[in-house]
Parts: structure tokens; sequence; C-alpha cells
């Protein structure tokens, strides 16, 4: 009992402090693991952590030193184990910080060629092939990422046209465009239910319309049925774009220098 007393007063501010960083630390690692499936892994490990806490207070008040050293010493063997256990909520945790919106200005990349999405659509509204295209600006749009086909490839025309295609599986939901790659596919757009839109916009209208309600994406829209190149921003849509007409626009929107190479 003694031991144990004399262990309690030798708990100086620094080691208070220790504990209430560490104590903050593996609250965010639960914030972002409790939705996960290895949440029951994530339980037994902070209860064996507990369990080798409580059993390293009790060896050092008891003098039990051997004992003392062993748990210490396991400690690189249950970080390895949290590692190896969470490497995936890890990386997705590490991902959604490196896009968060307070970081962009420090590592904002080098945009798009915008000619590059002008001459994919233009092509499919001669061929009155179906597209929707949402571009993320300063809001993420991480929650219809997810939920699409990851393809992390460099804007193209011939790229865009490829996954637009009648044949393919993915022409049906939208391009979900960041920077300058194509983040994902046959992503679902949230859809707009202002009820002074035109009848005659169908699904992939009012998706992206939809999108740009929630957050400041801008979404270009290409008609199935017409051919008409649309524009969506602020829950707007601009139809009957041209291809110079769109170009302006983008360019105003996303700020960036003419990138044209006619």
């Amino acid at each position: 009992m003694d031991r144990l007393f004399s262990v309690h007063q030798s708990i100086s501010r620094g080691d208070v402090v220790d504990i209430i960083v560490l104590t903050i630390i593996f609250f965010g690692i639960f914030t972002v693991l409790r939705e996960s499936r290895s949440f029951t892994a994530l339980r037994g490990l902070a209860i064996t952590i507990a369990l080798g806490t409580a059993l390293w207070i009790t060896a050092t008040a008891a003098g039990l030193t051997a004992t003392r050293r062993m748990l210490e010493g396991s400690l690189t063997l249950v970080f390895i184990s949290f590692v190896i256990l969470f490497q995936n909520e890890l990386k997705k945790a590490l991902t959604d910080f490196g896009q968060a919106s307070f970081l962009r200005p420090l590592l904002q990349t080098n945009q798009f060629d915008i000619d590059e999405v002008i001459k994919a659509v233009v092509r499919m509204s001669e061929r009155k092939i179906g597209a929707l295209i949402a571009i993320e600006r300063r809001n993420s749009l991480n929650p219809y990422i997810e939920v699409g086909t990851p393809i992390d490839g460099v804007v193209s025309a011939e790229l865009l046209r490829t996954i637009f295609a009648l044949q393919t599986p993915l022409h049906d939901g939208a391009v979900i465009v960041r920077n300058n790659r194509i983040a994902a596919a046959g992503c679902l757009l949230p859809l707009s239910e202002n009820p002074k839109l035109s009848k005659d916009l169908g699904t992939r209208h009012r998706a992206g319309i939809g999108v740009t309600q929630e957050t400041d994406a801008i979404a270009i829209v290409c008609s199935e049925e017409t051919g008409l190149i649309s524009l969506c921003y602020d829950g707007r849509i601009d139809r009957g774009e041209t291809p110079d007409s769109l170009r302006t626009k983008l360019k105003a929107f996303l700020d960036q220098e003419d990138a044209a190479d006619d």
C-alpha cells in the first residue's frame, strides 16, 4: 500500500499533461473508428491496454521489476498490432485529413485542362450521349466519391467518353473531378427538389443542380434526349452552352488561366 501511495505521490504536472494529451489522441482514434467494422477489434484492444495498464501499476507498486519491464516492452507489439488491425481506417483518416478544406490552399495542385472536358462534352453532345460531370471546388465531395467507383485518372477527353459510353456500367452515374484527376465515376448525386425547375429536366439535370445546391461544386450536363450542354452552379442551370461560353464560365469559376491548345 505504501508503494502504491509513493507512486501516486511521484506523479508530476507533466504526467498529468501526458495523460490529457493521450486521452485526446485516443478519443480522436475512437471517433474515427467507431463507425468501422473493426470497432469490435478496437474495443478488444482497448480492454487489453486497460488490463495491461492496471497490471503495470500493480507490478510497479509491488516491486515486480521483471513483470513491469515485460509489460513496458510489449508496448511496441501493441502499436504494431494497432497499425495492422486498422490500416484501412488509418489510411482513410489520413486521406480525409489531407483533403481538409483548411489545407487546400497549401496543397493545391494544378487544375485540370478545361479543354479536355469541353472536347469530351462536345463530342458526346453531337452523339446525344448523356453525361454528368461534377467538379469539386472548396467543399469536399467525399460523401459522393465514396459511393462511386474509384478511378483516380488524369482528366482526358478519351477517358471521359469511355466512362459515359452506353455499353459501360458507369455511364448512368456522375463523374467527379478533383483537381487534375477524375476521382470516381458512377457516383450518385442528390436530386434537386426545387419545384420551380422545368418539368422537362430529367434525373441527370436534377442531380447536377442538386449537388450545386448542397456544395459549391459546378456540374456539366449533357442531355441524352436533345444533346444540349448545360452548366449547373449555385442551384441554377444554364442550358444550351456552346464550347466558347462553357470555357469562359469554367475559367471564371475555377479562376485559372486559358489552357486552350487549339
